[in-house]
């Protein structure tokens, strides 16, 4: 019975949570639309007083309805929208654009919601919290962060085609992105092997953070969270035991923030360093295999629970990585193929790095198996 009063308090707690994000949100949206209103008025204000000033009744105020290719950027490059125009200044939604938006969304949340109740959601109990750390080394902390920043990102391009100012779509974007996040774990805690992580959460909340921290603080655009997914067979690795689909397949993960070095350097350091080359610092734990299955890696370090209990084995792996910067290798080529660059930037590609583990390897390609040679500490 306590543990029925326990669970049905944490639902009310998480429904109050997501009806916290809705009014945030729409104070926020009310309050920028109140921000831009004041900021019109007062524009327009400035210019009426100036042509009346001149004498000049006969000439009407011009408004500028989309921001300058110069000031939408993102660190040193510019940023594209699908439709290739920039934001605009002030929300101004767009009926057909924005409806064809809400139709993808929706749909691609019933398929999502489907899939997942179909694998990780198929067997369900009552609600649970489970702090699952451990489970996965960690690697899916980095995950979630990377899944809400790209979630947000998708959002907020569709919400900019749609006629929605940028500072807007950034703000409504996060809310939605974390929504969307806390919505999965809110169901994770339903699942009979599963369990509502907290750890999860807060890795939700950082990608969150990051995301709309970047419109606010653009040192912040010079620091990118970056996804890798190959097959582990493909670099001679071991799937993680169990899986129920790629997304939980962390073994054949890598997470990655790659930094913008050419940005940071001082001018006089510029001519030294090639502007498309970055650098990235990334994290993977190969060779998951739960405690009480058959572990077919023999070299897995074992990773035991506070109770001294055998949780999982993995081997934690910390790379340092060559990266390139898309948007300025390849060239320039219409505004779908450019937009296409700017979100493909978002995912790793293969490149020489260094990977510290048990034994430290250099690779040409990583996480291919075309190494220039390893040391054994």
């Amino acid at each position: 019975m306590t543990s029925y009063y326990k669970n049905k308090k944490l639902k009310a707690c998480l429904r109050y949570f997501i009806l916290l994000l809705i009014v945030l949100t729409m104070t926020l949206v009310n309050s920028n639309q109140i921000m831009k209103a004041n900021e019109y008025n007062e524009i327009n204000e400035d210019k009426e007083t100036e042509i009346f000033e001149s004498d000049s009744m006969s000439i009407n105020p011009v408004r500028q309805k989309y921001l300058s290719k110069e000031d939408f950027r993102y660190a040193d490059t510019y940023r594209v929208l699908l439709n290739g125009k920039t934001p605009k200044i002030s929300t101004e939604i767009e009926t057909v654009p924005f409806a064809i938006s809400l139709v993808c969304w929706g749909g691609l949340f019933a398929i999502q919601h489907q899939l997942q109740l179909n694998t990780i959601w198929k067997e369900q109990t009552d609600f649970k919290i489970y702090e699952d750390g451990i489970y996965a080394l960690y690697s899916d902390k980095a995950g979630h962060i990377f899944g809400t920043y790209l979630t947000a990102y998708l959002v907020q391009e569709s919400l900019l085609i749609s006629g929605f100012s940028w500072e807007l779509s950034a703000i409504i974007s996060t809310a939605a992105g974390l929504a969307y996040t806390t919505y999965v774990e809110i169901l994770d805690g339903f699942g009979k092997n599963w369990g509502f992580s907290p750890s999860d959460f807060y890795a939700d909340v950082v990608g969150a953070g990051l995301f709309i921290g970047q419109y606010y603080v653009p040192f912040l655009q010079n620091f990118t969270p970056k996804f890798m997914y190959f097959p582990a067979r493909w670099f001679n690795a071991n799937h993680r035991i169990p899986h129920d689909a790629f997304i939980d397949d962390y073994s054949s993960h890598t997470l990655w923030l790659t930094v913008n070095l050419y940005n940071l350097l001082p001018e006089s350091a510029k001519k030294y360093w090639l502007s498309w080359l970055d650098i990235s610092f990334g994290y993977a734990a190969r060779d998951l295999c739960a405690a009480g299955y058959d572990c077919p890696e023999k070299n897995a370090k074992a990773f035991y629970d506070k109770y001294g209990n055998v949780m999982v084995y993995g081997n934690p792996k910390y790379i340092i990585a060559l990266d390139f910067n898309l948007i300025k290798l390849l060239p320039d080529n219409g505004s779908f193929w450019n937009w296409l660059k700017q979100s493909l930037n978002y995912f790793k590609l293969p490149s020489p790095a260094v990977e510290f583990g048990n034994t430290t390897k250099f690779y040409l390609l990583y996480p291919f198996p075309i190494n220039l040679g390893s040391i054994r500490f």
